[in-house]
């Protein structure tokens, strides 16, 4: 398994090279210049002063090739672990990232845990139960979770009690250890919405595994033996039936990086998506490929952890 792992970190290299001279490239391609946008709004920026179109390129470094500064933002990262600044405010894209990066991993970490409380019970029950009216009510509730949108249940959280009771979710941020319970209260309402939607396919993935394990003969044979259900399930059926549960919750774990966009501008939330968002609005080209660079090389570190769990999950699955 060492090996395997020593590989998969080594691959991470060239990927991420790739992904950040995509995004290098591909940003520049959007119509429109971060100079002409900081020639309107100049007192709103690092410069301050009224500064000319070529000044101010200068100032930046956009007049030289895209290939230097290319060049010049990569070698800061390998040599000295600088993501560079951002265009407008200067600040260091790191300082940015750590600043929203605890907002999305909290709201990421409660939609996450809430749609595994939600899909593994119902998926497993409705397994167990298969054409009883329990089962057809999870099955519904796979297909509502799946179907409705976030932004639209977000938005009918806000607007309607606010409209019948005179009550909204709170949508000033406050920070976690400033105040816990008043954080909370801000989080768990944007973040059960998001479970609730992220519950619906991993549901479905879970019964319908669990109904394939249990037709298995080692199963059909523990049941003959009298093993008692509890067993049965948790033991035997269920750990085997997870892979490509996880595998599903792998794909759904990048919402601890990069948050709910449209959920985190609902509820005023200031976390990465609303920075995202923000950064290619503005062209900061900078925060841009700093922040994409985090958030890739996040994402396979996490699907590497996906991989490996498979190997607990089923002995029979070895690394080469």
């Amino acid at each position: 398994m060492g090996g395997y792992i020593i590989r998969r970190l080594l691959l991470i290299i060239p990927t991420l090279f790739l992904v950040t001279i995509t995004v290098f490239l591909l940003v520049r391609l959007i119509p429109g210049d971060v100079v002409d946008l900081m020639v309107g709004e100049q007192p709103g920026t690092a410069f301050g002063d009224k500064l000319s179109r070529a000044e101010i390129r200068h100032a930046m470094g956009l007049d030289a090739p895209a290939y230097v500064q290319y060049g010049r933002w990569l070698l800061g990262v390998f040599t000295r672990g600088d993501l560079g600044r951002s265009l407008w405010s200067n600040r260091p894209v790191v300082e940015l990232i750590i600043e929203k990066f605890p907002v999305s991993m909290e709201l990421g970490l409660i939609a996450i845990v809430t749609g595994l409380l939600i899909a593994l019970p119902i998926g497993v029950y409705s397994a167990m139960r298969q054409d009883t009216p329990g089962d057809y009510l999870g099955r519904s509730l796979a297909i509502a979770c799946i179907s409705v949108p976030s932004f639209w249940l977000g938005t009918m959280v806000v607007v309607f009690p606010s409209v019948w009771w005179g009550w909204s979710p709170p949508l000033d941020y406050v920070p976690f250890f400033e105040n816990p319970i008043a954080n909370l209260r801000m989080f768990i309402i944007p973040g059960v919405i998001l479970g609730m939607v992220m519950s619906g396919t991993s549901m479905r993935m879970t019964r319908t595994m669990m109904l394939e394990v249990l037709r298995q003969d080692y199963i059909r044979t523990a049941w003959a033996k009298g093993v008692n259900e509890r067993i049965v399930i948790l033991r035997h059926a269920l750990r085997n039936a997870l892979i490509p549960v996880v595998t599903i919750i792998g794909l759904q774990l990048p919402v601890l990086i990069g948050g709910s966009v449209i959920l985190e501008q609902i509820f005023s939330l200031p976390g990465m998506g609303l920075l995202l968002l923000k950064v290619i609005s503005m062209r900061d080209y900078t925060a841009l490929s700093g922040i994409n660079l985090i958030m890739a090389f996040l994402v396979l570190i996490i699907n590497l952890g996906v991989d490996l769990t498979y190997g607990y999950l089923d002995p029979r699955v070895h690394y080469r």
